[in-house]
């Protein structure tokens, strides 16, 4: 169920914002017929964000692929958030202090975008280092424009290939349904940290395991209990009420 989640992605538009910012991309959905495309509408799929993130250790090129896959997905998708209007650029300046060691490569991209895979383990250390920089003093700074939704959804798409462990996306809908039901630990997602990031990541893996599903199937369904919810306290829930019986879509 999680891995067909999908949504609709305008590939063109995308590399032509490449384009435009002088990035040498290239993006891949699934055409109408199945087959794979990368020019107009394509589909992608969760399991399409796997399939890059199992690609992106080692490979600089790969990770930022996979970054910006994450990204199309989830500025396409209905009920999510974490993309901002303008476009997403994760590079950075290269350093020019003389020193061999660079955080950069020669394009820009912060080379924490694939070494983050080794700390894909502890996922509050990982989101650290994604949005914060090298922790071990060697100056590197975190990757810009990347808010916690998106660094959250390539750190779950790394560990699906590299970690034993799930980690779940965090988005504003479900940490408010988690609140709703009465978690105190964080009061609304604008206080969200690495730490009670990693306590997000608790507090959802022991719902899974009390109701006996994969985390990520629970992700899936605090993000959907919020909107529906909303909907149903909208002034307009007297017309899209759900019939007893059946499910919204």
């Amino acid at each position: 169920m999680v891995a067909d989640e999908y949504v609709e992605v305008d590939l063109d538009l995308w590399h032509d914002r490449f384009a435009l910012h002088g990035i040498d991309l290239l993006l891949r959905g699934g055409g109408p017929d199945g087959e794979t495309t990368d020019t107009g509408t394509a589909y992608l799929r969760r399991s399409d964000l796997w399939a890059a993130g199992r690609r992106a250790r080692g490979s600089l090129e790969e990770a930022v692929t996979a970054l910006y896959m994450c990204a199309a997905w989830l500025s396409a998708h209905p009920t999510r958030s974490g993309i901002t209007r303008r476009f997403p650029d994760f590079r950075v300046p290269r350093r020019r202090d003389g020193s061999r060691w660079q955080h950069t490569s020669a394009d820009g991209f912060p080379l924490v975008l694939y070494e983050v895979v080794d700390l894909v383990d502890s996922p509050g250390e990982a989101l650290n280092l994604l949005k914060y920089g090298a922790p071990w003093g060697r100056g590197a700074g975190g990757v810009p424009d990347l808010g916690y939704p998106l660094a959250s959804l390539y750190l779950s798409s790394l560990a699906m290939a590299w970690s034993d462990q799930w980690i779940v996306p965090v988005d504003p809908a479900g940490v408010g349904t988690l609140i709703h039901a009465g978690w105190t630990e964080v009061d609304s997602f604008s206080r969200l940290t690495p730490r009670r990031f990693e306590r997000y990541q608790e507090v959802v893996h022991t719902w899974a395991a009390q109701s006996g599903v994969d985390p990520l199937v629970v992700e899936m369904w605090l993000v959907r209990a919020w909107h529906e919810r909303c909907a149903l306290n909208s002034p307009w829930a007297a017309s899209i009420q759900v019939p007893r019986g059946r499910r919204s879509p």
